[in-house]
């Protein structure tokens, strides 16, 4: 039986705030379908295959997913898909901000070493969380439930609404929504996968991006005036055939929200020659534009390299006709981790200055996504 689902109102720039003079938030369970995960996820991605295309596959992996995904989602799903979900065009009251804004704070904010520092030491283990728990790989349920809590912890830290999207008795992705604080409808996705394999405490892979995402969120939340939505989005059980992307695919897809499109994130931590180069896999139309605009304005030079590589959550989005781009470290190109999949994939190999510079970029894009000045 699936858990309940909660109708839920967004926060927006203007609105009540709690006793204690902070945001008020709330946390909910959002369900769209069966106990079990989806057998319908990808099939063109095997149970145990990387995030990214093997060394010696082709480059451009499956052509786009799968060609034999369900046509609405899980057969077993309600008939109408949830239709009690977060609406992250909906600001509560209605208010509509002020046309004083202040200007959008610089992509390189003073706190961006520290955050990022902590959370892939908390993620791989290095330091437990702040209630305690001691986390590292994240494979099985309860590792996994235990990492999937603390990220719903630090999303509501930075004064989200968080949520949990239940999809199986086995997976759980997390997401927090930035309404637009005056009027706009359009929606922006981030996200990236936080799971493991076995025996790997998933340093780089994935730790690297689920900082990145939450970087991303703490950035947005600064913004005072927003004019489109954003949702963050952590996704379980990536390592295992993109289940927990695919599912939220298909989740977003019922909502009939106006997504642009979804931006994912999956090894963004290693950088031996030290030049900065990052890969986009598979930008749909204007999304490489997009980051290389972003790129010109920037003091840091940050080398960008298309690339059509496959096996990783922007696929499951693209398969249901989302636009989307991955952003990864150089795969392709051949300066990527040694320690890929490996027992080895350790806090200590994390070049957490190429993770910065590559923020820097992502914080200036979804900067001008929904602030455009």
């Amino acid at each position: 039986m699936a858990r309940a689902s909660v109708v839920l109102t967004l926060v927006a720039c203007g609105e009540p705030t709690d006793d204690d003079g902070g945001a008020q938030t709330a946390s909910a369970t959002v369900s769209d379908g069966p106990d079990d995960a989806p057998d319908d996820a990808p099939d063109d991605v095997p149970d145990d295959a990387p995030d990214d295309a093997p060394d010696d596959a082709p480059d451009d992996g499956p052509d786009d997913g799968p060609d034999d995904g369900p046509d609405d989602g899980p057969d077993d799903g309600p008939d109408d898909g949830p239709d009690d979900g977060p609406d992250p065009t909906d600001s509560g009251d209605g208010t509509t901000g002020t046309a004083d804004c202040a200007p959008r704070p610089t992509p390189d904010p003073a706190w961006i070493a520290d955050y990022q520092d902590g959370i892939v030491a908390t993620l791989t283990g290095v330091q437990p969380t702040p209630q305690g728990v001691t986390l590292g790989v994240r494979q099985s349920q309860s590792q996994r439930d235990a990492a999937g809590d603390y990220l719903l912890d630090e999303l509501a830290a930075l004064g989200l609404e968080t949520h949990e999207h239940v999809y199986s008795k086995t997976g759980r992705n997390v997401f927090a929504t930035l309404p637009a604080t005056h009027g706009g409808e359009d929606v922006y996705v981030i996200g990236a996968h936080f799971d493991t394999v076995p025996s790997s405490p998933g340093a780089n892979d994935n730790a690297t991006g689920v900082a990145m995402v939450l970087s991303v969120a703490r950035y947005l939340s600064e913004i005072e005036c927003r004019s489109a939505n954003v949702i963050v989005v952590v996704f379980d059980e990536e390592e295992i055939g993109l289940v927990g992307s695919f599912a939220f695919a298909t989740w977003l897809a019922e909502q009939n929200l106006p997504v642009v499109a979804v931006h994912t994130i999956d090894q963004m931590g290693w950088d031996s020659d030290g030049d900065r180069t990052i890969e986009l896999e598979r930008a749909d139309a204007g999304l490489f534009e997009l980051y290389e605009a972003a790129e010109a304005d920037l003091s840091i030079t940050i080398p960008l390299i298309p690339t059509n590589t496959g096996f990783t959550d922007h696929v499951s989005f693209r398969e249901l006709g989302f636009a989307a781009v991955g952003l990864t470290e150089e795969f392709v190109s051949g300066d990527t981790t040694r320690h890929y999949h490996l027992s080895t994939d350790v806090y200590d190999t994390v070049d957490l200055e190429y993770l910065r510079s590559t923020t820097i970029l992502t914080h200036e894009v979804f900067g001008r996504l929904v602030d455009p000045g």
